[in-house]
């Protein structure tokens, strides 16, 4: 039998209570359709879900528990996702109005950016705010920092000094111990950031060799990087376990407007003072949010973000609305 205390069972089960029935246990490695990759109690198997092909809420996903049974006919079939502790979820990019499950049962979210690019501060709180929405911690990572550290990441870590911060580099080393720290003993860590930020050298670190490359999990873009292109966890040898993911441009957030409040709260608490309830602080008399702008204590950028971000998840759930209402 198989050992899944090194996968982070016993920090499941001090989160969820679980109800097994007959199956066995395993931890989703990796989602291939309707096939899914786990390390369980037997070892490493190939289970087909036909879940998969029915529902995206309920569909296994990288990092989920689940109950696995074996069929004479069919082979090891999943039979059960235990509940979730946490969770990464996007508007489905296939499916506008439907949410997609990315990773589950995660503590950390690395979200990944370069020192030898400009910092995309848009997309940095973008994916705090998925972060926040699921329910695990946001560690902001700066790799390639041998070149130096870029003037707008300080600023970065000025705006969000509640947010933990590790500097990283492949080429001397530094910042891996701090990540190794963090997820040691049973703890999970995904990685999330655009292609190129050197999110694959870090994972190479942290797991001390560099991954075999597949045609099917790592591939070569035309620049030679070694490039994700498939969510996967991985076995941390000092303990606890890693989810590298794609490089991603943008994604869509899901039903998330406590979590955007809560990573713009000098916004949201000054929202709270404006005369109108419904103030789009905009152009409205009274506004707190404007008037704060006005004195410097709110960056006018930062709003005109925010705005951005809560004008998506205000459309997307007129969207889903009215998508109901032609249902019934």
């Amino acid at each position: 039998m198989t050992d899944l205390h090194h996968l982070g069972w016993n920090n499941y089960l001090d989160k969820q209570k679980v109800d097994l029935s007959s199956g066995f246990l395993g931890r989703v490695r990796r989602v291939d359709r309707g096939e899914v990759d786990i390390t369980s109690e037997k070892g490493e198997i190939r289970a087909f879900s036909d879940s998969q092909r029915t529902s995206a809420g309920i569909a296994p996903a990288t990092g989920d528990w689940v109950e696995i049974i074996e069929d004479p006919d069919m082979g090891f079939l999943v039979e059960k996702v235990l509940p979730r502790y946490s969770s990464i979820v996007r508007r489905d990019p296939a499916e506008l109005e439907r949410a997609q499950v990315m990773v589950s049962n995660i503590d950390f979210v690395g979200i990944v950016s370069s020192a030898d690019r400009p910092i995309n501060v848009a997309r940095i709180e973008r994916f705090l705010v998925l972060a926040q929405h699921s329910q695990a911690e946001a560690v902001l990572i700066l790799t390639k920092t041998d070149l130096g550290i870029p003037e707008d990441w300080k600023s970065i870590a000025e705006g969000f000094p509640k947010i933990g911060i590790i500097e990283t580099s492949a080429v001397d080393g530094r910042g891996v111990n701090a990540i190794q720290e963090l997820i040691s003993p049973d703890h999970t860590l995904v990685l999330l950031g655009e292609s190129g930020t050197g999110k694959s050298s870090l994972v190479n670190l942290l797991i001390g060799k560099e991954i075999q490359e597949t045609s099917e999990v790592r591939v070569r873009d035309r620049k030679g990087r070694h490039t994700t292109v498939a969510r996967e966890l991985l076995i941390i040898p000092t303990g606890g376990t890693l989810i590298d993911t794609p490089g991603i441009r943008g994604v869509g957030l899901w039903d998330a407007e406590e979590a955007l409040d809560q990573v713009f709260i000098e916004i949201s608490a000054k929202a709270q003072l404006c005369r109108f309830k419904n103030c789009t602080h905009t152009a409205e008399p009274e506004c707190a949010v404007l008037s704060a702008v006005a004195v410097g204590q709110v960056d006018r950028m930062k709003l005109s973000r925010y705005l951005h971000l809560k004008d998506e998840l205000l459309d997307q759930a007129e969207k889903r609305n009215r998508q109901r209402r032609k249902s019934r």
